[in-house]
C-alpha cells in the first residue's frame, strides 16, 4: 500500500509567489545546459521537433530496406516519485548555484499536506517525494533531474528522444536495444524513478511490416480499404471486397457463394510478428503502431496510420462541439471561425512532419467535406459545390491547402537551422545499404518538394522568414 507521504501534493501559489519562481526559473535557466535531446519545457523545441526527428530516423530506415526498432519507455508517475534528495543532487551536478539550490530547497522543507473529505480536513503529513503540483519551477526541475542521471549512460541525438518524462530510444538491432534499454532502466530506478514495464512498448519498423488499418463503413476483406459500389459480399467473413481485390472475371452480379481470397488463404500473409520481446529480462509488448506525442507513428512508415488517428480526433472535437457547430441560431461565419480554430487544428496535429499521399489527403477532404456540409444544413443530394459551403462559412481555405502552408512554414524552420542542428541533420541522415527496386516511397523531402512545385516557390527563400512566410501565405491566396 502506498503511504501518504509518498503522494506527490498540490501547491496553491499565490500571484507574489508565482513570479518569484519565474525570477528563479530565469536565473537557473542561464546556469544550465540541458541536452538536446530534451525537447519538453524547453524555449525553441516543441512536440513537432520529437515527432520531426523520429519520423526522419524511420524513413530513411525504410528508404535501405532496414529494420529499426524503437522502445516506447513509459515511466510510473514520473513527476510524483522523484526524491527530493535526487533534486538536489541534480541541481548540483548541472552547476547551480548553492544559494539558488538552498532557496529552492526551503520551498520543499517541512511541507504537509492534507486530505480534504466532504468539507472535513484530515491530519497534515509530510510529503517526502515528488516535485509540486502547480508550481512554476517543477517542469524544469524534472528535466533537470533527467538530464543529470542520463549523463553517465546516454547516446543522445537521434537514437534517444525526451520530451520531459516521454523518452524514446531506437537501434538498428534488438540487442543494441536491449542495451539502451537496460542502461536507462538501471540509471533511472538508482535515482528513484520507475519504469511502468506494462505500459512500455515495442515497435520493430520495416517496409515488410504488418499494419492493418481498417477505413470506410465498409471495410474491404482483403484490403481493408473502404469499398464502394463495384464490390461483392463475402459468405465466409460476411465482408464486401473490392472488385479488383475478388479476382472474379467478369460480372460480379453473375457470382453466387462467394468466398474472397483471404478466406481461401490466396490474399497473400504478412509475415509473423511476436507479440511479446524480452529485453533485459523484462516482457514488453509489441505493437505495430503507437501515439508518440500525439502523432501515430506506423511501423511501416508513412502517414496513413496518423491521418485516420487525426480525423478520429477532429470527429470527437466537432461531435462536442456539435450543440453549437449544428445549431441555426448561429450564423454560419460564426460557425466557420470555431470550426477553423477548434476542430482543424486537431485534425493537422503533426502533418508537418507527414509523408502525404493523395489517399491522406482524400482522407482529410472527406472528413471536412461532411463537417461542412452538417454545420450548413446540406445533403449531398442537394449537389451544393464544396466551394460555396466553404464561402458560406466565410472563405475557409481546404484542409490540404491549410496542411501544405503549415509543412512548408516547418520545412523554412528546418532550413534556417545551423547545419549541426538535428532538426537539418536528421534530414541528411545517411543510412548504410542499398535502396532496393521499384518505385521509391513518398518521403517528406518529396512531399516538400511537390507542395514548392504546386505554390512555385524558391526554396532559397526559406533563409528569410518574414519573406518566406509571406511568399506561402500569398501563394495559397492566389491557387
Amino acid at each position: 500500500m502506498q503511504q501518504r507521504g509518498e503522494t506527490r501534493g498540490l501547491k496553491l501559489l499565490e500571484h507574489a509567489m508565482k513570479a518569484f519562481e519565474r525570477i528563479l526559473e530565469g536565473l537557473i535557466r542561464k546556469q544550465v545546459s540541458i541536452d538536446d535531446m530534451q525537447f519538453g519545457f524547453m524555449p525553441g523545441r516543441g512536440t513537432t521537433d520529437g515527432i520531426f526527428i523520429a519520423r526522419q530516423v524511420q524513413e530513411k530506415f525504410i528508404a535501405k530496406n532496414k529494420t529499426l526498432y524503437f522502445a516506447f519507455i513509459d515511466l510510473e508517475k514520473a513527476f510524483d516519485r522523484v526524491p527530493r534528495t535526487v533534486v538536489k543532487w541534480a541541481l548540483r551536478k548541472v552547476g547551480v548555484d548553492e544559494w539558488l539550490i538552498n532557496t529552492i530547497m526551503c520551498m520543499y522543507d517541512n511541507c504537509k499536506s492534507a486530505v480534504s473529505v466532504n468539507g472535513a480536513i484530515g491530519e497534515p503529513f509530510n510529503v517526502k517525494v515528488g516535485v509540486h503540483q502547480g508550481s512554476v519551477l517543477s517542469p524544469l526541475l524534472f528535466i533537470i533531474v533527467m538530464e543529470a542521471l542520463s549523463r553517465e549512460f546516454r547516446t543522445s541525438l537521434p537514437w534517444e528522444l525526451l520530451y520531459a518524462d516521454d523518452l524514446v530510444l531506437m537501434s538498428d538491432s534488438i540487442e543494441g536495444l536491449e542495451k539502451k534499454f537496460s542502461d536507462w532502466k538501471k540509471g533511472m530506478e538508482n535515482k528513484g524513478l520507475r519504469v511502468n514495464v506494462g505500459k512500455t512498448k515495442v515497435m520493430i519498423s520495416s517496409s515488410s511490416a504488418a499494419t492493418v488499418n481498417k477505413t470506410g463503413k465498409y471495410p474491404c476483406g482483403v484490403c481493408h480499404k473502404g469499398v464502394g459500389s463495384n464490390s461483392i459480399f463475402c459468405k465466409s467473413c460476411k465482408s464486401w471486397t473490392h472488385a479488383r481485390c475478388s479476382r472474379v472475371k467478369g460480372n460480379l452480379s453473375k457470382v453466387s457463394n462467394f468466398i474472397c481470397p483471404a478466406c481461401l488463404g490466396q490474399a497473400g500473409s504478412d509475415p509473423p510478428v511476436a507479440d511479446k520481446i524480452v529485453l533485459d529480462g523484462n516482457e514488453l509488448e509489441v505493437v505495430n503502431k503507437f501515439c508518440y506525442l500525439g502523432d501515430m507513428l506506423d511501423a511501416k512508415g508513412g502517414a496513413e496510420s496518423s491521418s485516420i488517428a487525426r480525423v478520429q480526433c477532429g470527429w470527437k472535437k466537432f461531435n462536442d462541439l456539435l450543440p453549437f457547430l449544428g445549431s441555426r441560431a448561429v450564423s454560419l461565419p460564426m460557425k466557420g471561425e470555431i470550426y477553423s480554430r477548434c476542430v482543424r487544428p486537431s485534425m493537422l496535429h503533426g502533418s508537418e512532419t507527414w509523408p502525404m499521399r493523395q489517399e491522406e489527403k482524400n482522407r482529410l477532404l472527406r472528413a471536412e467535406s461532411s463537417m461542412l456540409r452538417w454545420m450548413c444544413g446540406s445533403k449531398i443530394q442537394d449537389r451544393a459545390p464544396i466551394s460555396s459551403l466553404r464561402t458560406n462559412l466565410g472563405n475557409i481555405p481546404a484542409i490540404t491547402d491549410q496542411a501544405r502552408g503549415g509543412r512548408l512554414r516547418w520545412f523554412g524552420h528546418v532550413e534556417r537551422r545551423e547545419d549541426n542542428d538535428w532538426l537539418k541533420r536528421a534530414c541528411n541522415l545517411d543510412i548504410e545499404g542499398r535502396t532496393p527496386r521499384g518505385r521509391p516511397r513518398q518521403t517528406w523531402a518529396q512531399t516538400v518538394k511537390d507542395d514548392l512545385k504546386v505554390l512555385k516557390i524558391d526554396r532559397n527563400l526559406a533563409q528569410d522568414r518574414n519573406s518566406w512566410r509571406a511568399a506561402i501565405s500569398q501563394r495559397s491566396l492566389t491557387r
